[in-house]
């Protein structure tokens, strides 16, 4: 199947769309920071990018900017409101692209793709999501973790551990693709899990963001002393997460 990046704000609309249109398309969710989506482009290999305007402002003009001087042959496919549309409208002169009036909903895009590109649009046979990459979550707060599963199950996988010693043995069940671990749970704390994360066969070099409460220097340089790949204050922000999961996976 054809892929496809949707690049977008992650706010409702967004995240709406892309659990709609993964169940047609071999689809992956970027957000809108330049870097983040010439990343994607260059690991993902999409073969037209799907833009969300909704909360575009002149910001953005770089992101199109860049396209235009990197990936003018990368058809780009637009939609949101005329005066959003028309701000970028001067960028259609160097990038192949299109826009779809509003409102836009899943049926009119998957509309407007058939009729104007190749893509190859079908019934999603579950290939894509045995794709998804698998976060495991540990945290000895059930409230913490299950309002971080529903923010990153629309995108990726994700198990949930309560402690260090149940992560690992989830990990010997299964081989994650990156691990957010809190830094201050009870018993086996993140310092302590850490080391037994890397000290696992085929973890050494697996990413592991800390989750921590603290965000005083002191705090956070006793973090960064254990060389983690990230960290998030809590409560962690969906938009930093995903820019960070990106850039990391």
């Amino acid at each position: 199947m054809d892929k496809v990046l949707l690049i977008g704000k992650f706010i409702d609309s967004t995240k709406h769309l892309q659990q709609e249109l993964k169940k047609h398309l071999a689809l992956q969710l970027c957000s809108d920071h330049v870097e983040v989506v010439s990343s994607m482009i260059q690991m993902y290999g999409p073969v037209l990018l799907l833009v969300n305007l909704d909360g575009f402002g002149e910001e953005q003009e770089g992101l199109f900017s860049a396209l235009a001087a990197e990936y003018k042959d990368l058809p780009v496919v637009t939609f949101g409101d005329e005066s959003q549309c028309e701000r970028f409208l001067a960028f259609g002169e160097t990038l192949r692209m299109f826009h779809i009036a509003m409102p836009a909903d899943t049926e009119t895009i998957l509309a407007f793709l058939r009729e104007h590109t190749d893509l190859a649009i079908g019934e999603n046979d579950g290939a894509n999501d045995a794709q998804q990459k698998l976060i495991l979550l540990v945290d000895d707060s059930p409230v913490l973790l299950r309002s971080m599963k529903h923010m990153l199950e629309e995108s990726y996988r994700v198990a949930m551990a309560t402690s260090g010693r149940q992560a690992l043995e989830m990990i010997e069940k299964e081989t994650p693709d990156l691990v957010i671990l809190d830094y201050e749970m009870p018993d086996c704390n993140g310092r302590e899990t850490l080391e037994m994360i890397r000290g696992e066969k085929g973890m050494e070099e697996t990413p592991v963001v800390f989750l921590t409460g603290h965000g005083d220097a002191d705090h956070i340089r006793s973090v960064l002393d254990l060389n983690p790949s990230a960290y998030f204050l809590k409560p962690p922000k969906a938009e930093k997460i995903f820019e960070i999961l990106e850039q990391l996976l």
